[in-house]
């Protein structure tokens, strides 16, 4: 960041993170300016998956989210859809805290929006049925599609299902993935004898 030279130390360890697997814990760190990065990266895949979770009361909020940096999450009723980017992190939380996350956002496009009263009175409408939902007194449902199955809801509520191919090409997954059975690439275009 401070675009000095010879200051920028790497650390890499494999891990093992509950519910995630095997991961790549990489560690950025600047010795000139205290720039830090760190970052965790699944190595291993499962298959593609939609969990449900339909909340009816306020004991769901305390449900244990496990969000992979490939998890596209959707809580319909506040019209809430968090997709995966390439900045996308793994994190671990409750369904109180991706509410929390989806209340950023909805209070970030009410600043960005404020000059259209259409988007302002939705968004109004919005933040009103996430407080419901926050006291539990509006039932709300949490759905997570992850392409590489690392994302888990802790519950025995939760419907698992498997996501189907049109399903998987629809989603984003935050990484870049080249797959060679689609004949796309051939491994000589990556280098590979």
């Amino acid at each position: 960041m401070c675009r000095e030279t010879g200051g920028l130390t790497l650390l890499s360890t494999q891990v093992n993170i509950p519910y995630f697997g095997d991961a790549l814990e990489s560690t950025l760190r600047c010795e000139a300016c205290g720039f830090r990065h760190a970052d965790f990266m699944i190595l291993g895949e499962k298959e593609p998956v939609r969990l449900t979770l339909r909340a009816k009361d306020e004991s769901a909020l305390r449900v244990r989210v496990i969000r992979s940096n490939s998890g596209t999450i959707r809580i319909p009723e506040i019209g809430f859809t968090a997709e995966p980017s390439h900045l996308s992190e793994s994190y671990v939380s409750n369904v109180e805290g991706v509410l929390e996350r989806a209340k950023d956002i909805l209070l970030t496009a009410h600043d960005w929006h404020k000059e259209d009263p259409e988007k302002v009175l939705l968004l109004r409408q919005y933040f009103e049925t996430y407080e419901r939902m926050v006291t539990g007194q509006q039932p709300f449902t949490l759905i997570i599609d992850d392409p590489f199955g690392n994302s888990a809801i802790v519950s025995d509520d939760v419907e698992r299902r498997p996501l189907t191919e049109a399903e998987v090409a629809e989603l984003k997954t935050g990484l870049t993935v080249v797959d060679l059975t689609k004949g796309e690439v051939s491994p000589e275009d990556l280098g590979a004898p």
